[in-house]
């Protein structure tokens, strides 16, 4: 296994074959910190946690796993400076189906189960909040697909 070519497929948006060198999907961990709140205002609260300056994810969409609480949970994350407000720091956003609660200040693992789209700029606030619906179920059609047996889950 070459952590180079790693780090490489997951720069390039392929979390999967990533896994395969790995032998199980790709994993993080991090606290949830404050954010400016977008996510909830546009119908989406999203737990934010900042990855090492280092790593080399490729900005986009992505269909998720996290471990909350000893609990798996599905969603869907964005990796990426924000282009739609204010092009910043990057930061994982994730978005958890079917949860509410308080996540500020807890660790989470998170795992990449599939990279679904490249981060966008959209015409208007409506059109992204458009493709987040989309992206929602994206992320849920690939999270009930066929698992792929060479990179199995690191979360469970």
């Amino acid at each position: 296994m070459s952590s180079s070519a790693i780090r490489d497929l997951l720069a390039d948006g392929q979390p999967l074959p990533a896994g395969r060198l790995l032998g199980r999907l790709w994993t993080f961990e991090g606290d949830v910190a404050h954010g400016d709140k977008r996510g909830r205002e546009l119908g989406f609260p999203t737990a934010n946690i900042r990855l090492a300056p280092e790593t080399r994810l490729a900005f986009g969409i992505y269909a998720v796993r996290a471990l909350v609480d000893g609990e798996v949970r599905e969603g869907v994350a964005s990796y990426g400076r924000r282009p739609q407000f204010d092009d910043g720091a990057p930061v994982f956003e994730i978005y958890l189906f079917d949860f509410s609660g308080d996540l500020y200040g807890k660790r989470l693992r998170v795992e990449l189960a599939a990279y679904l789209r490249a981060e966008a700029k959209f015409e208007s606030v409506e059109a992204l909040v458009a493709q987040m619906s989309r992206d929602c179920e994206d992320a849920k059609a690939a999270l009930r697909g066929p698992q792929d047996p060479l990179a199995p889950s690191a979360i469970v």
